[in-house]
C-alpha cells in the first residue's frame, strides 16, 4: 500500500474486565486518499478501532501505521497534529465564536494571523457557509447542520492529511443528513483525504465510501467496494445487513460512472438525454424508461461528454460483480 495511507497489523483491543477484545486481530490497509467507511451494529468494535488511530484508545496488541509510521513512535501530539478529528456532536467550544473554533488548530501552530483569515474564509465558503454571516456566531445561534458542517471546517483546517469522522450526521435530520452526505462527497472529490468514518447506517455507508468494513463482534467480517458487497455479500450476516435481496435499492445506491463506458465522440450526440456521472442507476434505468433512450450521455460537473450507459453496461456491471471471486479482509 501506499505509505501515506494507514494500516492495521494483528490489533486487538481488550477493555478490562471484559471476556472478550472489542477489537479482535484486525489487519488491513486504508489507502492515500480514500474514504472508507466502518460499518455495523452499536458494539461491533468499529468505534474503538477509530480511536486507536489518533491514540485516544490505545491498541492491547499489534501495530498501527500512519503515513509508514508505527503510531505509537510517534509523540501524541504530533499525530494528532496530521489528523483532523469530527463527531457526532460538533464538539464546537461553545463560549468561541465560529471563527475562533476553526482557528484553534492554526493557532496552536503558530500560523500568521493574515493565514488565519484567509483560511477561515476559505472553508467556510467549502462548507457553504457565508463567512459574513457565520463569523461572528455562536455555535448556540446555528442549527445542528451547521454546527457539523462548523465542525468540519475546524478538522480541516490545518489541512490534515487524514479524518477520522465518529457518526458525524447521527444527530441530524434526514434531509440535513443527506445534504450533509453530499457535501462530505464534494469535499473529498476536491481534497482527497485518506478518510475512517464509522456509521450504522447502511444506506450512508454504501453512499459514501470508496471501500467499507464491515464488522461483527470486533471482527472484520468483509473489506469490499460497496459494490462487491452488493453484489457478493461474503456470508449471511452481511447479506441481511445491507438488503441483499432489494435489488432497486441497491442500484440506487450506485454512481452512474461506474457502470458507464467512454465516449465515442467529444461531444454527445444531438438531442441525447444526458445524465450526470454522480447520479445513481436508479435514476439513470427510470430516464431511460421515461424518455424511451436506449442509451444516455454522461456528463460531468461541467456538463463535458464523459462516457456514455446503456442497459446492458448497467447488467454487465452487476454479472461481473456477481461472478468475481471474493476479497478477502486483507486487501
Amino acid at each position: 500500500m501506499d505509505v501515506g495511507g494507514i494500516r492495521f497489523e494483528n490489533v486487538s483491543k481488550w477493555y478490562p474486565g471484559s471476556d472478550r477484545p472489542a477489537v479482535n486481530n484486525v489487519s488491513l490497509s486504508v489507502e492515500e486518499g480514500q474514504l472508507v467507511v466502518l460499518l455495523g451494529s452499536s458494539g461491533c468494535g468499529k468505534t474503538t478501532l477509530l480511536k486507536m488511530v489518533n491514540r485516544l484508545y490505545e491498541q492491547s496488541e499489534g501495530a498501527i501505521y500512519v503515513n509508514g509510521k508505527d503510531t505509537r513512535d510517534v509523540p501524541v501530539n504530533e499525530l494528532r497534529r496530521q489528523i483532523g478529528y469530527v463527531i457526532q456532536q460538533s464538539g464546537l467550544f461553545p463560549h468561541m465564536t465560529v471563527e475562533q473554533n476553526i482557528a484553534v488548530v492554526p493557532e496552536m501552530l503558530g500560523w500568521p494571523k493574515e493565514r488565519i483569515e484567509r483560511r477561515i474564509d476559505e472553508l467556510l465558503e467549502l462548507v457553504h457557509l457565508d463567512p459574513g454571516l457565520y463569523r461572528k456566531r455562536y455555535p448556540r445561534q446555528m442549527s445542528g447542520g451547521q454546527q457539523q458542517r462548523v465542525g468540519l471546517a475546524r478538522a480541516l483546517a490545518a489541512d490534515p492529511p487524514f479524518m477520522l469522522m465518529d457518526e458525524p450526521f447521527g444527530a441530524i435530520d434526514a434531509i440535513t443528513r443527506t445534504k450533509l452526505q453530499d457535501e462530505l462527497v464534494s469535499i473529498q472529490k476536491k481534497l482527497h483525504k485518506t478518510i475512517m468514518f464509522v456509521t450504522h447506517d447502511v444506506d450512508e455507508a454504501l453512499r459514501l465510501a470508496d471501500k467499507i468494513i464491515i464488522m461483527k463482534d470486533g471482527e472484520v467480517v468483509q473489506y469490499d467496494t460497496p459494490l462487491a458487497i452488493i453484489a457478493q455479500p461474503k456470508n449471511d450476516f452481511v447479506r441481511n445487513l445491507i438488503g441483499g435481496e432489494d435489488v432497486i435499492r441497491q442500484i440506487s445506491l450506485i454512481a452512474v460512472e461506474a457502470a458507464m463506458k467512454p465516449p465515442e465522440g467529444k461531444d454527445a450526440p444531438a438531442g441525447s438525454r444526458k445524465i450526470r456521472r454522480d447520479d445513481n442507476l436508479k435514476a439513470a434505468l427510470s430516464l431511460m424508461l421515461r424518455s424511451g433512450a436506449e442509451k444516455l450521455a454522461v456528463v460531468d460537473e461541467e456538463e463535458r461528454h464523459v462516457g456514455e450507459l446503456s442497459l446492458a453496461h448497467i447488467q454487465e456491471l452487476l454479472r461481473a460483480e456477481r461472478n468475481m471471486s471474493g476479497v478477502g479482509v486483507n486487501a
